[in-house]
């Protein structure tokens, strides 16, 4: 999300926003291997897209994404995060 609707460079970038400090973060937070450091760097990125960004910023969503054969389910809904929202109504535990 980051790189398509903030960075400088990008042509998602309707708000023609640029901030140096910002595009910095972005290209080391995507070297970085630390997960504490990146998660760092992508904080502080979310705070100056708040502070300073050209878009109105409602949320940062944490969605994480997962696979394993202990879970099982029908069709996922292939265009909606966590199954259309309905992961927890169509999921459960499978056999393993």
């Amino acid at each position: 999300m980051f790189t398509q609707a903030f960075a400088a460079e990008s042509s998602w970038n309707e708000s023609f926003w640029k901030n140096p400090r910002f595009n910095e973060l972005l290209v080391q937070a995507r070297a970085e291997t630390d997960e504490a450091k990146r998660a760092d760097m992508y904080g502080e990125m979310q705070q100056l897209t708040h502070d300073d960004g050209g878009s109105i910023v409602l949320v940062f969503n944490n969605f994480v994404s997962a696979k394993s054969k202990k879970l099982g389910h029908g069709d996922v809904a292939p265009n909606w995060e966590n199954d259309g929202l309905k992961m927890a109504e169509r999921w459960w535990m499978a056999e393993a």
